[in-house]
């Protein structure tokens, strides 16, 4: 028997997974101003890096997950102050994946889940929503992977104060597409740590940060 590596047909794969789960996105949707609002801006533009394939399949993962625990027909979206907001599941569900482990996992430090379910209840014009979480690698110990869920009740006084970072943001992110000027990063320390699009940024102090950790071996100061 011979067996050799298909690298050709694992790109392919990939590659199919990445067209099927980065979907391009007409005017402002709530996923944009829930991260960095440069990062929106160079993807609206086309200019940023195409997701790696470790995070293509972490996506593919959760989208799988919602689809069989939760089919529906087709995407279901709601315009409000001109952000387009596509829930999860319409009668007030937020369905997420994610690889950190379930036992170090506390919704209060998520900052990304509660914008986007603030912004969700508004759109839906609820102050209860439920959560549900897929840990791809539960607590990092078997057995794995795990699911946990949370309802979660709002004020009306944190969704409001929430949608008007929302609109605040999507107004950066279109005066930046109209002149052509980035808007200023105001991005989470987690999420310029990571960034696809670090290297656009080299006028920030998050590109600076970024260099520094790199330069002392990865370790954050």
């Amino acid at each position: 028997m011979l067996i050799v590596h298909n690298q050709e047909l694992r790109e392919t794969i990939y590659n199919n997974i990445r067209s099927n789960v980065v979907k391009e996105r007409v005017g402002i949707h709530l996923s944009d101003t829930i991260y960095c609002s440069r990062k929106a801006y160079f993807r609206k533009l086309g200019l940023s890096p195409k997701p790696s394939n470790d995070l293509c399949v972490l996506w593919m993962t959760g989208y799988a997950f919602q689809a069989y625990m939760f089919p529906l027909e087709k995407e279901w979206t709601i315009i409000i102050d001109s952000i387009n907001c596509t829930p999860d599941i319409p009668s007030g569900i937020e369905v997420k994946s994610t690889r950190m482990s379930s036992k170090k996992f506390d919704l209060d430090n998520v900052e990304q889940y509660k914008r986007q379910i603030l912004g969700y209840c508004k759109a839906l014009n609820k102050t209860e929503y439920d959560l549900v979480v897929f840990f791809v690698c539960g607590d990092y110990k078997p057995p794995f992977p795990s699911l946990d869920c949370w309802h979660i009740v709002a004020t009306q006084e944190e969704i409001d104060a929430n949608w008007r970072d929302v609109l605040n943001r999507a107004v950066k992110i279109q005066v930046g597409l109209e002149t052509g000027i980035p808007p200023e990063p105001d991005c989470m320390d987690w999420e310029w740590e990571r960034c696809e699009c670090i290297e656009l940024c080299q006028d920030t102090v998050c590109w600076r940060k970024k260099h520094i950790i790199n330069s002392k071996g990865g370790k954050k100061k």
